[in-house]
């Protein structure tokens, strides 16, 4: 017997987490700021349990706290558990580029140079939105290349708590800036890295990058 594949419907609940979830990413919800339930359900067009259920999913990612007959906040993000969040990306992150080395071929290497030419043009242009969908995309470019499903989904929650980091020079664009063609750079030695099947130095590179972004972003370098 031939089995049709047949995608899974998306529960409301299951919307409005993605859309909450994208909402707190962009910044368009920002650190300690109050969620109301009944305004996102009108906004919405979804009923209040489905978004007091997404709420409830923010929360086991990290996102958002709720305090029971008082309400929900989106998360803060202290010095400590940034570190700890970025020193647990770096792992990652290294891990997977050790393990996809092997698999990487020209054509990959052209795709991660074509990605830093976007983040080079959307940097230019001040798209910093689509900068960090497309510096998200380079990042886990080489998670596509071997698969451990589990490392993934703890990755992505990383980058979702990763933008509530306090960024306590996010707004100053000339720091934002500098920060963006530090990181361009560092993009382009990785693949220097990746291209000569340099494993250490690749690992080396990346997590020095991840490291150093922290620092930028928190303000302690």
């Amino acid at each position: 017997m031939i089995q049709i594949k047949v995608n899974k419907p998306v529960t409301q609940s299951e919307k409005a987490y993605h859309i909450l979830k994208k909402m707190i990413i962009c910044g368009d919800l920002s650190e300690g700021d109050a969620i109301s339930v009944l305004s996102l359900s009108e906004q919405l067009g979804i009923g209040r349990t489905p978004i007091t259920a997404a709420c409830q999913h923010l929360e086991y990612d990290g996102l958002v706290r709720i305090i029971p007959k008082q309400g929900v906040w989106v998360n803060t993000i202290s010095i400590e558990e940034a570190r700890e969040i970025y020193e647990a990306r770096a792992v990652i992150e290294t891990f997977f580029i050790r393990k996809a080395m092997s698999s990487l071929t020209q054509a990959d290497i052209e795709a991660l140079s074509a990605s830093v030419e976007r983040q080079l043009q959307l940097g230019q242009e001040e798209n910093y939105h689509e900068y960090m969908a497309e510096d998200t995309y380079f990042h886990s470019y080489c998670m596509s290349k071997y698969p451990n499903k589990t490392l993934a989904q703890m990755y992505d929650q990383l980058l979702a708590r990763i933008s509530l980091c306090g960024i306590k020079n996010a707004s100053k664009e000339l720091t934002r800036k500098s920060r963006l063609e530090a990181a361009i750079q560092d993009h382009r030695e990785i693949i220097h890295c990746i291209q000569h099947k340099d494993i250490e130095a690749a690992a080396q590179a990346m997590t020095h990058h991840i490291t150093s972004g922290y620092l930028k972003l928190t303000g302690t370098l």
